[in-house]
């Protein structure tokens, strides 16, 4: 078990890493007004009718953009919940499992998502979530 100084300070890691996640909402939103400017408007430009192909490109991207929003609203939630749960130290595995999704939020998502399974992983922050 770990000494009061050694839990303290695993406890201000703790609430490092919520502030982390919550700054992944913020990516998460980022991510979305990016998702629009790539793929958003790609209908007004190249909706001719006569173009079979095209369209069919078309709504192939427009399907990628609207599944990569559907993974960046979800992460975004799902990391505000993860935010603070590791405040509070709870729901361990939820905030493992936001994570490893997190790590698709390239580059600062994987670096968190990361950070947060090497860190929940820990003996004595486990041992924090117990007590």
């Amino acid at each position: 078990m770990a000494t009061t100084e050694e839990q303290h300070t695993f406890r201000i890691f703790l609430r490092i890493l919520a502030v982390a996640q919550w700054a992944l909402v913020v990516i998460a939103a980022a991510a979305l007004a990016l998702i629009y400017m790539l793929y958003g408007d790609t209908a007004a430009r190249a909706a001719n009718p006569n173009r079979a192909a095209e369209l069919h490109a078309l709504a192939t991207y427009q399907s990628v953009s609207i599944a990569m929003a559907v993974v960046s609203v979800l992460t975004g939630m799902g990391a505000l919940i993860s935010g603070i749960n590791i405040w509070l130290r709870r729901a361990r595995r939820f905030s493992q499992f936001i994570a490893v999704v997190s790590l698709l939020l390239f580059p600062i998502g994987t670096v968190i998502g990361l950070a947060t399974l090497i860190a929940l992983g820990q003996k004595p922050i486990r041992d924090l979530y117990k007590t």
